[in-house]
């Protein structure tokens, strides 16, 4: 699991998602990501809207990313809108051999971010992998 070195980004951000041909970076406390659309539904007060890419295992509504207040400690958390699922790499948490520990999350549930996570579809090929990467954390304090 590696990834690019943090690069300074273009205007202030919350965080990025970084895939194989993109890398967004999100300005808002809420966002939507899913499959490629041919034209945007035209909803003025919608969240805003971040490709993962065309396949079909994405669902036009994947995962949402918001800043989540709710608890002891504000984070991001990651909830799954698809019906594919999406699995999440946890880089704080081996287990007994070393490995990275993954959390595979079915429609309608959801997780705390705490730092950078690798995720992908919950497909057995996995066509779909990303990163989400936190710029920093305070600016959503805000």
């Amino acid at each position: 699991l590696e990834m690019d070195p943090p690069r300074e980004p273009s205007k202030p951000v919350y965080y990025r998602i970084i895939g194989k041909t993109y890398c967004h970076e999100i300005d808002t406390k809420e966002a939507v990501f899913g499959r490629m659309r041919t034209r945007e539904p035209e909803e003025p007060d919608r969240i805003p809207f971040f490709s993962l890419g065309s396949e079909k295992i994405l669902s036009r509504k994947h995962m949402q990313i918001s800043w989540d207040t709710e608890g002891s400690e504000c984070a991001w958390k990651l909830e799954c809108l698809g019906k594919n699922g999406v699995t999440l790499t946890l880089l704080e948490d081996k287990d007994a051999k070393g490995n990275y520990r993954t959390l595979s999350l079915k429609k309608g549930q959801s997780h705390k971010l705490t730092g950078p996570t690798p995720f992908r579809t919950s497909a057995a090929d996995a066509p779909v992998k990303a990163w989400f990467q936190p710029v920093d954390p305070s600016k959503a304090e805000e």
